[in-house]
C-alpha cells in the first residue's frame, strides 16, 4: 500500500512539473531566443555618419554635419546639440537585443514598427547616412513594453525595434529612447546663447501707456540707480538686482525671413542691454508666439578698444605681461562677437517666464516715497478755546493775542519733503 501511494505522488510530480514547462513555453512563444550579447548592428560605422533623418508620423528632424557642425535642416540650418546627436549615435553602436522574436509583417502593426506614414501604428524610423546620402543603417523603434518577470519580481522596460535589413526579425530591448520620443525639432537645437556678463545698463524702451524705464550703475558692485525718477519715485532694489545676471533661454527658432506677421516684429517692442565688456544687445520683441513664448530677433554689436592704455609708471615686464592679458581678451572678445552676430540669423520663441521681470512696467518696479509727517496742528490756547471774559478784545482791530492755527493744518499734507521745490 505504502509503494502504491509513493508511485502515486511520484507521478504526480512529474504531471506537475510537465505542466509547469507547458506553462513557461507558452508564455515566451513565439521568442526564438533570449540573449543579452546580440548587437543589433554588427560593426556600425560610426564615424562615418553626415546625416541623421528622424522621422515619425507627427514629423521630421534631420541633423546633418556641414562642415565641422551639426544643424538642423528643418530650422534653416541651426546649430545643432552635439551632445544629444553623441548619445544617440552612442547608443545605437551599443545597442543589444534583450529578446528576439519571429514575425512576419502582418503582426509589425501589433508592435508598432511599421514605417512612418502607415497608420496610427506606424514606429519612429531613424536612418544614419553618409557621404552622398550613402544608407549606413535604419532602424524603426516600436510599441514600448513594461513587464515583470514572475521568477524575480522585477520589473522590466523597453522598445521593440524593427531593423529593416533582418527580415522577419523583431527585437526587444532595454533602451526607451526618451530623446526621439515625442519627436519635436525644438530639443535638438543648440541652447547655447548670449550670456551678457556684468551689466552696467538696461534701458527699456517706453511703450503703450507705460513711460518705460532705464537703470545705471558705475561699476558691477554698485548698487542699480533709476535714471531721471520721478518725484517720490524710489527703486525696488531687490528687482533691480534680479536683472543683473540676466540670460534669456530659448525653445525654438524660426528663420529671419519668417513674416512679421506671424512675429509682431515689425513693430517690435525694445530692450537695450550694455554690459561692462563693451558689448550692447537690443532686444526686439514682437507677438506671444506658441507654447508660452514671445517672439525676439536680437542685434548685437560691440566696442571693443584694440589698444591698451599703459600706466606710466609700469615696468617692462609688468607692460609685456599686461600687454599680452589684454591681446587675450581682445581675441576672445572679438571671437565671442562673431559668434553672437550669428544669432541675428534668426527669430528665438523664448519663454514668457524668461522675460517676466525686464517686461515689468514702471510703475511695478518703483514705489512712491510715504508721505513725510506732518506735525500736528498746534492745541489752541486756552483763552481761544473758552469765552473770554473780555469780549471786547476779540473785536477790537488790533491783533488779537489767541496763536493763529499752524499753516500746515489748513493744508493738504506734502507727498514728499521735495514736492515743493
Amino acid at each position: 500500500m505504502r509503494k502504491n501511494h509513493l508511485l502515486l505522488l511520484v507521478a504526480a510530480a512529474i504531471l506537475v512539473g510537465l505542466a509547469g514547462i507547458y506553462f513557461q513555453i507558452s508564455r515566451s512563444a513565439g521568442w526564438n531566443e533570449s540573449r543579452t550579447d546580440r548587437s543589433i548592428f554588427q560593426n556600425l560605422a560610426i564615424n562615418d555618419v553626415r546625416k541623421i533623418q528622424i522621422r515619425s508620423t507627427a514629423g521630421t528632424v534631420t541633423l546633418e554635419k556641414k562642415g565641422d557642425e551639426w544643424r538642423v535642416a528643418e530650422r534653416d540650418d541651426y546649430p545643432a546639440d552635439f551632445e544629444k546627436i553623441r548619445d544617440l549615435i552612442k547608443t545605437l553602436w551599443s545597442l543589444k537585443a534583450g529578446q528576439e522574436m519571429q514575425v512576419g509583417p502582418s503582426q509589425f502593426g501589433r508592435l508598432k514598427v511599421l514605417p512612418p506614414g502607415q497608420g496610427s501604428d506606424a514606429g519612429i524610423e531613424i536612418d544614419l547616412k553618409g557621404e552622398k546620402e550613402a544608407n549606413i543603417a535604419s532602424l524603426i523603434v516600436g510599441k514600448s513594453i513594461d513587464r515583470s518577470d514572475n521568477a524575480t519580481g522585477a520589473a522590466a522596460s523597453g522598445r521593440f525595434i524593427f531593423n529593416p535589413a533582418v527580415k522577419d526579425r523583431v527585437y526587444l530591448v532595454s533602451e526607451t529612447f526618451y530623446s526621439i520620443d515625442p519627436l519635436s525639432v525644438g530639443p535638438w537645437l543648440d541652447k547655447k546663447f548670449i550670456v551678457p556678463g556684468d551689466l552696467k545698463e538696461i534701458d527699456q524702451a517706453a511703450w503703450s501707456n507705460n513711460p518705460g524705464w532705464k537703470f545705471i550703475r558705475d561699476d558691477p558692485k554698485a548698487d542699480w540707480r533709476l535714471e531721471n525718477p520721478q518725484s517720490g519715485e524710489v527703486l525696488d532694489k531687490p528687482f533691480a538686482q534680479s536683472l543683473s545676471n540676466f540670460a534669456p533661454s530659448f525653445t525654438d527658432v524660426r528663420p529671419a525671413s519668417t513674416s512679421p506677421d506671424e512675429t509682431g516684429l515689425n513693430d517690435p517692442f525694445q530692450i537695450r542691454i550694455k554690459a561692462f565688456d563693451g558689448f550692447t544687445y537690443d532686444l526686439l520683441l514682437g507677438k506671444q508666439g506658441p507654447d508660452k513664448t514671445r517672439y525676439l530677433q536680437l542685434r548685437v554689436s560691440a566696442d571693443l578698444p584694440s589698444v591698451r592704455t599703459a600706466d606710466p609708471k609700469e615696468s617692462q615686464e609688468d607692460k609685456k605681461k599686461k600687454d599680452e592679458e589684454f591681446d587675450k581678451r581682445y581675441a576672445d572678445l572679438k571671437q565671442r562677437l562673431e559668434k553672437e552676430k550669428q544669432f541675428e540669423k534668426w527669430v528665438f520663441l523664448v519663454p514668457d517666464w524668461s522675460l517676466e521681470q525686464i517686461l515689468k512696467r514702471r510703475n511695478e518696479i518703483v514705489s512712491k516715497a510715504s508721505p513725510s509727517p506732518v506735525p500736528p496742528a498746534a492745541t489752541p490756547s486756552p483763552i481761544s478755546s473758552t469765552p473770554s471774559p473780555r469780549p471786547e478784545a476779540s473785536t477790537s482791530p488790533l491783533p488779537s493775542p489767541t496763536p493763529s492755527p499752524s499753516p500746515s493744518s489748513s493744508e493738504s499734507p506734502s507727498p514728499s519733503p521735495t514736492s515743493g521745490s
